[in-house]
């Protein structure tokens, strides 16, 4: 049986307010690894809601194996699990999940040398249950359910072994699997979802994860802006356009307006910011850079939805152009 070791062999405790941005008081702390664990994500500016931190921390502190994120598309549940890891300075391995992708590519495979014998070489998931790191399955409802449920024995903290090698692999004690999920009975049109198998899909605690709160968002929004060299008066009031604009799309989307095909998502909201920053010169077109970079951050499928996203943005705005 392999010999795990874990990744961090020393934890260090750190404050809870400073490393999350909490108001909290300042005893509350939290045990994680020190500064120079390997394969730690970069830590980026990030805006915690409370009751997605309370969550990831109930499932870390409770020691469960498995933790499900579902919502909308861009809605942060990529970004909540690499950035609560990189304030845990927890190594976290990240796999981009497709209809295409086989059980080889989450465990490993048998891989030729330049001598011609072959190696077996570990995939994201057994290279984390091997030294009990995380794994984190991007779009984990777009696998074939018959590659999602070569994962179950390890969910369950069963040992599995190799069939090339006949090693046995028991996972680490701090082994940890996340998933990221689009809703399947979502309005937005996200191709290629698939229903899991029943016995796959009860070993995952299940987080509801949506929208950042509008003061939340509109703090991310404001730091990009204020990163790219606006003044805080004028990123305050930019991003306040963006976030309102990105808000009330999600309103119209989710009252089944007609027009709205797919909500404006943070994601396209940072985008937004950007670019607006960079067409500062389109106020020689007698264009504002806000209204320039609109059409060019959030694609709009229709005829119609470009007409009725560009009057949100003027009745938010107060600018016609």
């Amino acid at each position: 049986m392999h010999n795990n070791q874990l990744p961090v062999r020393e934890l260090v405790k750190r404050s809870l307010a400073a490393e999350f941005s909490l108001d909290v008081p300042p005893e509350a702390m939290f045990e994680g690894g020190p500064d120079d664990t390997p394969d730690v994500p970069a830590k980026k500016f990030y805006a915690f809601e409370r009751a997605r931190l309370k969550d990831l921390m109930v499932f870390w502190d409770a020691k469960e194996p498995a933790l499900k994120l579902i919502g909308d598309p861009a809605a942060g549940k990529t970004s909540l699990i690499e950035q609560f890891h990189a304030r845990m300075r927890w190594p976290l391995y990240l796999m981009s999940c497709s209809s295409d992708t086989q059980p080889y590519h989450l465990n490993g495979q048998l891989m030729p040398q330049l001598d011609g014998s072959l190696k077996w070489v570990d995939g994201p998931v057994i290279k984390a249950a091997r030294i009990g790191a995380s794994v984190l399955l991007d779009e984990y409802n777009t696998l074939a359910p018959s590659s999602a449920t070569s994962l179950n024995a390890l969910l369950e903290g069963y040992s599995i072994t190799i069939p090339e090698t006949g090693e046995v692999i028991k996972a680490a004690p701090t082994f940890r699997v996340f998933a990221t999920e689009n809703s399947i009975h979502s309005r937005v049109a996200v191709a290629g979802r698939n229903v899991q198998d029943a016995a796959n899909d009860e070993r995952w605690m299940v987080v509801e994860v949506d929208y950042l709160r509008p003061e939340l968002e509109l703090a991310i929004v404001k730091e990009t802006l204020m990163k790219r060299g606006t003044t805080e008066a004028d990123a305050q009031l930019v991003a306040d356009i963006i976030v309102k604009t990105a808000i009330q799309t999600r309103t119209l989307y989710r009252q089944e307006d007609p027009s709205i095909e797919k909500p404006m998502s943070t994601r396209v909201a940072l985008r937004w910011a950007r670019l607006q920053c960079a067409y500062q010169s389109v106020r020689a077109q007698n264009l504002s850079p806000l209204h320039y970079s609109l059409s060019r951050a959030f694609h709009t499928p229709s005829p119609a939805m470009r007409a009725k996203t560009f009057e949100v943005f003027k009745s938010v705005s107060g600018l016609d152009h």
